[in-house]
């Protein structure tokens, strides 16, 4: 995920992108234009699914969600449900029982069934399936969008748990930024089994040709990883699994709201009793080389 202050306004923008079903490396841009599905669908609608047309767009509106597509809807006709499902799911996963206010805004989930549609809402995203968009204006969020390439089989699982992820956490993160090693890991692993194994994939070969990155460049990482994004990515997945495996999904998140304020060194104490980050990385590479050799042993 991408944080960028758009020049004159107190505006934050998340721009993240997800990858193309037959690659791991997860391409990132630092901005696209917010352009609203509020004119496909007017505010307010009651909790129930709401489905109706306008301006030739066919919607479905729910207590959290505008699902909206121009033209016909994909061939499943209770998106909006599926959604505000996944949605809970991956809630209750990191948050909780945490009460967390009713999404004014709603976010619009906007499913494009021609590429160049797609690629309009979402430029230099030829290689990607989904998009997600936060805007926080004056510490509110006005803005949240999931962009999806409905034309492709499987969008579903392939990328909406994936953004919506983000989407949910912008929720409990001071002005919806969250680090983004551990905002891309656990977006990773509401993937589907197969990608989360090519982030794996990708990590073993970033390690066996020593281009992986240190804990601290890890934790410390802000903007586009460059050559070495296939390995972060599967890094991030991979340390966020590590942590969460010796508590709870909860824990890790306070571990990481904790990290912000106190450093990472006293969260990883007071979280994990683990004694700093070059701790943590011994213990991590530790668990990596025996999963490695376990691979290596198929």
């Amino acid at each position: 995920m991408i944080a960028c202050l758009k020049e004159g306004a107190l505006v934050l923008t998340l721009v993240t992108m997800w990858t193309h079903p037959m690659g791991a490396t997860e391409s990132v841009v630092k901005g696209r234009t917010a352009t609203s599905a509020a004119s496909c669908a007017p505010a307010g609608a009651p909790s129930e699914v709401r489905a109706y047309v306008s301006e030739g767009w066919q919607i479905q509106e729910s207590a959290r969600f505008r699902v909206c597509c121009l033209g016909a809807l994909p061939a499943d006709c209770k998106l909006a449900p599926a959604i505000e499902a996944l949605r809970t799911s991956l809630s209750q996963k990191w948050l909780g029982d945490v009460a967390v206010a009713a999404w004014q805004p709603k976010c619009d989930v906007i499913l494009h069934t021609r590429l160049g549609a797609y690629l309009q809402a979402v430029p230099g995203g030829a290689r990607t399936v989904g998009s997600s968009l936060i805007e926080v204006e004056h510490g509110r969020i006005v803005t949240r969008r999931i962009d999806v390439r409905a034309d492709l089989p499987g969008w579903l699982n392939a990328a909406v748990g994936h953004e919506l992820t983000h989407v949910i956490l912008a929720d409990v993160f001071a002005n919806g930024v969250v680090p983004q090693w551990a905002d891309e890991g656990m977006a990773v692993l509401a993937d589907t089994a197969e990608k989360q194994l090519l982030h794996l994939r990708d990590l073993h070969i970033a390690r066996r040709q020593g281009n992986h990155l240190r804990m601290v460049e890890l934790f410390t990482l802000a903007g586009h990883p460059g050559e070495r994004q296939a390995a972060f990515y599967g890094q991030s997945a991979s340390v966020v699994k590590f942590l969460v495996a010796r508590g709870t999904p909860e824990q890790f998140v306070r571990f990481v709201q904790a990290s912000s304020n106190e450093g990472y060194d006293r969260a990883l104490r007071d979280v994990y009793q683990i004694h700093g980050v070059g701790e943590l990385e011994r213990h991590w590479s530790q668990s990596v080389v025996v999963e490695e050799s376990v691979a290596l042993a198929r």
